[in-house]
């Protein structure tokens, strides 16, 4: 299962709602399940805070979310294994939470990867 967001904030505001993966079919998780998530700032310039839950257990504090130039890096997305740095595992019913802050001077995009790989040995 995969989520994908891309979007923008403007200059000192936060997410309305404050997360990433809200309204998504893959927001609760079905069963045991391995996430792994990424999120970057495409472009020159940084400074977008997240902080990231799996149910009621805080995986990542606040912390800068990284930047990432397509001229540099030839990719406008988070990628396999360089920038879906957050490992986590969960049950069913938990709630994938990330929340973006941007305090910076100016508007900054993002865009966000979450990949939900159901553990255990039948169908969910």
């Amino acid at each position: 299962m995969l989520i994908r967001r891309n979007g923008s904030l403007t200059t000192g505001t936060s997410l309305s709602p404050n997360n990433i993966w809200a309204g998504s079919a893959f927001e609760y998780l079905r069963g045991p399940s391995f996430v792994s998530m990424g999120v970057i700032t495409p472009g020159t310039a940084g400074g977008l805070l997240a902080a990231v839950y799996v149910g009621s257990a805080l995986i990542a504090e606040e912390f800068e979310v990284p930047f990432s130039a397509p001229t540099v890096w030839g990719s406008n997305q988070p990628s396999i294994p360089d920038t879906m740095y957050i490992q986590a595992g969960g049950v069913g019913g938990d709630r994938l939470v990330t929340t973006l802050r941007n305090p910076t001077g100016g508007t900054l995009t993002y865009t966000a990867l979450a990949i939900i790989q159901p553990a255990g040995g039948r169908r969910r």
